[in-house]
């Protein structure tokens, strides 16, 4: 599904920050936010990226891992900065969608990407290789399930009405995400909204997404409008490709 951050979900890439605490003694003035994991990068990359902070994101390697970084002020974007970093509508948009561009761009290199949590954050790049050396397995193994794949994703919303409307809507969308299903490699299927509870003209029946081997892109967008469009009493939309937001589990760096 999209990202409104934006993750699939709804940039719902969630608060996780690191799971070190600051050392004791003086505050930092600084810290490391993380972006991703990937392979190690190629000549020439990141080529220009800059970060949540308008810092220029750096690789940072160990165990035949990189993690994609950049060091920002820890006043700003520190742990015990975080609740007014991400406290409105607004701020959030803003540094999500930054840290989606860092992720982005690093996939749109061709490398698998794990994409990590809006603000993760560490304290130093020691830290950050400590991490890439401890869990090599578990990356090594989500990077090779992600290689040469996207994520796509549909969302479909339903007309409020009657209950036969509702249950057509709701067919429909079984339909629909059964078919295309069948192209993906894995599908995650958020539950639908309850109509009843809904005060707006419309509700969301479907919000699913695909995760697909690259090459078959092109085919499953082409169903995905075909099955979609001209549909009476449903609205939908098509959105990616996507790095793998909605299939990364467990992923706590």
């Amino acid at each position: 599904m999209a990202p409104t951050l934006m993750t699939p979900d709804g940039l719902s890439a969630g608060l996780r920050p690191g799971l070190d605490e600051p050392r004791a003694g003086s505050a930092p003035e600084t810290v490391v936010w993380v972006y991703a994991i990937t392979d190690r990068p190629g000549p020439g990359w990141p080529g220009g990226l800059t970060g949540v902070g308008g810092e220029p994101v750096r690789p940072v390697s160990e165990a035949g891992l990189t993690a994609v970084v950049g060091t920002v002020a820890a006043q700003a974007f520190g742990e015990q900065a975080l609740a007014s970093l991400l406290g409105g509508l607004d701020n959030i948009e803003r540094v999500g969608r930054a840290h989606h561009r860092v992720i982005a761009g690093t996939a749109a290199h061709g490398r698998p990407v794990l994409p990590l949590r809006l603000a993760t954050v560490h304290p130093d790049d020691d830290t950050v290789r400590a991490l890439l050396a401890w869990r090599r397995d578990a990356f090594t193994g989500m990077l090779d399930r992600f290689r040469d794949t996207v994520e796509w994703g549909v969302q479909i919303y339903g007309e409020a009405g009657p209950a036969g409307a509702v249950e057509r809507a709701e067919e429909l969308a079984d339909a629909i995400d059964a078919a295309l299903s069948d192209f993906a490699v894995d599908s995650r299927r958020q539950p639908a909204e309850d109509p009843r509870l809904i005060e707006r003209a419309e509700w969301m029946v479907l919000n699913s997404a695909y995760l697909l081997r690259a090459d078959h892109a092109a085919e499953f967008t082409a169903v995905a409008h075909t099955l979609t469009g001209a549909r009476a009493g449903v609205r939908a939309e098509v959105n990616g490709p996507w790095p793998p937001y909605s299939f990364v589990d467990g992923l706590e760096a």
